[in-house]
């Protein structure tokens, strides 16, 4: 029973040393995680991560939608690397390297955020979390 206390003490202890910012980044790397898993079979999983009012070049929700039916029909894998994140506040840049698998074995790789892409980049957190904005997100 000793031994007990002392392990609850301290698993109380280390999870109270988590820093916002480490708090935040996790939250930001289960949802691409989130992403990873859901690809290529669960387009509405994948959508779930994104805020209502995504705004990227132009690009609102509706047709990021339209982006990763796309990207389902096109490759069956996805992964991410070279994960680097920027907080500022309520809001995140996130940047990575972006690779598609086809099922021929072609990738197409992408480096975060670009001009091409990027739409997975930017994030916003508000009552529901951390939610993928878009780089042109107004902030409700």
């Amino acid at each position: 029973m000793k031994y007990f206390i002392l392990i609850f003490i301290f698993l109380i202890s280390c999870s109270d040393t988590s820093s916002p910012e480490d708090v935040a980044e996790a939250q930001i790397l289960e949802i691409l995680d989130t992403i990873i898993a859901c690809f290529p079979f669960d387009l509405e999983g994948i959508m779930q991560n994104y805020h209502p009012d995504f705004l990227h070049n132009g690009d609102d929700y509706d047709f990021e939608e339209i982006r990763w039916d796309i990207r389902i029909n096109d490759y069956n894998e996805i992964d991410f690397t070279d994960i680097d994140i920027e907080l500022d506040g309520d809001f995140a840049t996130v940047s990575f390297t972006m690779t598609f698998y086809d099922n021929e074995g072609n990738s197409f790789v992408s480096q975060e955020p670009s001009e091409e892409n990027g739409d997975i980049s930017d994030f916003y957190r508000d009552f529901d979390g951390w939610k993928i904005c878009g780089k042109d997100f107004l902030e409700p």
